[in-house]
Parts: C-alpha cells; sequence; structure tokens
C-alpha cells in the first residue's frame, strides 16, 4: 500500500474514532478546511529545503505534495512512550516560521544542568540521538498541544540515521526516539489502529 493511502486510511480512522483521542469532531470542526489544503508544489519543496538547509527524504516529499499540513486534523495519532498524542502535519510554512524561535540552537543537555540531573540525562541516553535539548538540524515537522513535536533528525548519533524521527515533550522536557523515518512511523500508526 502507498504511503498517501495509508494516511487517507488514518484521516479517516481519526474522523471515527476523535473521541478516543479526545479530540473536537473533525467533521463539524475542521474537514471542509483540511479537504482545501493542497499539497505542496516541487518548486515550494526544493525552496523551503535549501531555506533550511535539508534535503526531505522522498517519503515525506510525497506527504507534502499530497498535503502542505493538515491543519487542525491530527493525521499522525501517535503513542510515544506509552503516552497518546494525536499530532497535526505543519506545513512548510508553518515548520519555517517555528524554526525562528524552536530549534534554532544547539544546547546539550548537560548546559542545563539546573533542569536535569545526571540521572535524568543518563535516563534520555539513546545511542541514535545526541545527547541535546535543542539542535539547529532538527527538524520539527508536527504539532501537538502546542507544545510537543515530531522532529526530523540530521545530526543523528552513531547508531542513528540521517532523517529518523525523535519526538520533543515538553513538560517535563525530554528528546525520545520515535521511528526510522516517516514511512515507519505510518506503518506504526497503522499497526495501531487496526
Amino acid at each position: 500500500m502507498k504511503i498517501i493511502d495509508k494516511v487517507k486510511q488514518i484521516e479517516k480512522y481519526i474522523c471515527e474514532n476523535f473521541e478516543e483521542w479526545d479530540l473536537e469532531d473533525p467533521v463539524e470542526e475542521y474537514l471542509d478546511d483540511y479537504h482545501e489544503i493542497s499539497g505542496a508544489s516541487e518548486t515550494e519543496i526544493v525552496s523551503f529545503e535549501k531555506k533550511i538547509g535539508i534535503t526531505l527524504p522522498n517519503d515525506v516529499k510525497e506527504i507534502y505534495k499530497y498535503k502542505n499540513g493538515s491543519k487542525y486534523l491530527s493525521i499522525f495519532p501517535c503513542i510515544i512512550d506509552e503516552r497518546e498524542m494525536p499530532f497535526y502535519l505543519m506545513s512548510l510554512q508553518d515548520i519555517e516560521n517555528t524554526k525562528e524561535y524552536f530549534q534554532n540552537k544547539d544546547v546539550l543537555l548537560t548546559e542545563l544542568n539546573e533542569y536535569f540531573s545526571k540521572d535524568d540525562i543518563n535516563k534520555m541516553k539513546d545511542s541514535r540521538v545526541k545527547p541535546y535539548l535543542f539542535n539547529k538540524r532538527w527538524i520539527p515537522f508536527a504539532e501537538y498541544c502546542d507544545s510537543c513535536f515530531l522532529m526530523f533528525d540530521f545530526d543523528p548519533d552513531n547508531a542513528g540515521k540521517e532523517g529518523q524521527i525523535i519526538c520533543y515533550i515538553h513538560d517535563p522536557d525530554e528528546i525520545v526516539y520515535v521511528a526510522k523515518g516517516i514511512t515507519e512511523l505510518i506503518d506504526k500508526i497503522m499497526t495501531e489502529i487496526n
């Protein structure tokens, strides 16, 4: 099954099961707006990549050519560390705007010793993800509750893979590995909802 067909199945699932995720009824609230969202053009994607300084994986480009963001429709209902977080896809412009104030500098966890103990830092250790709280090469692309973000990691640690997906969770702040890439993330969601 193609990635866009999977996204369409997730859209349908959210519209039918929104209460399970503690969401508003998308049909009543914002489904019409979602249907009006067009995909990004190849020119828009190339311009975005140049501005941000990355090359998006092909499966990610495919999603953005289908929909350049999902507004309020949470097309990535994820369970991360046993927490239900229905993320919506940010538009390319939303990503650019967010990068102006979030993940726009490099800050190691060890630089934040007033917030993180050595035990906290050790609990977050993952050989796939560098020990940062903020990293300029992390690109937020999906948002939940204005404070948690799925991010593409373009600066992975030794056991990681460029373009892998990590999650910034706020309060308490932490970084969690999620998937090797967008296809694996969507496959995990499909497994969860079926």
